[in-house]
């Protein structure tokens, strides 16, 4: 969609794939989620609790690496989709275990849910997944630092997720 310039592309000119290779793409991409959907569904398919646990972290320190920055999308400056995308997975994740952090830590709890909620509702002034978001390149630097600052508060209490989680 958003074809650099050979300056922006290491020195080389640009080359689309061809009809062929992308209906060949197609079709890997359709093969390799079959795979996956098989794969997930399969009665053997397990995993533990610190896997969903580390997981969340994992998700909100790719924002806080990667999309915060608006380095992850230079081209089309869709880095709010992916941030509220990783987001959502980290709140999910950590819904599975919330039961089990509500018995074991509530204070850690409670911090969790009032600061997904306000990271959420910083992220919604920008847009949403179903309506859009704002372009990254459009934020201010305040704005920027304000995502930032909210990701850091979320990304605290999310490191003793694990913890608090396993102990139990």
């Amino acid at each position: 969609l958003w074809q650099p310039t050979p300056e922006a592309n290491g020195g080389a000119a640009y080359v689309p794939l061809t009809p062929e290779e992308r209906a060949a793409a197609a079709q890997d991409l359709v093969a390799n989620t079959q795979k996956l959907v098989d794969a997930v569904t399969d009665p053997s398919f397990t995993f533990e609790a610190f896997q969903i646990t580390n997981g969340a972290k994992e998700l909100l320190d790719e924002v806080a690496t990667g999309k915060v920055t608006g380095e992850e999308e230079i081209w089309s400056h869709t880095d709010l989709w992916d941030f509220a995308a990783n987001v959502d997975g980290a709140r999910v994740a950590y819904e599975v275990v919330q039961d089990v952090v509500r018995e074991q830590d509530p204070d850690l709890a409670t911090q969790l849910d009032e600061r997904f909620a306000a990271l959420e509702q910083l992220l919604a002034q920008h847009g949403s997944v179903d309506a859009g978001f704002v372009g990254y390149d459009t934020l201010t630097e305040p704005q920027v630092r304000e995502l930032a600052a909210a990701v850091d508060a979320l990304s605290e209490p999310l490191s003793r997720l694990t913890t608090t989680v396993t102990s139990a």
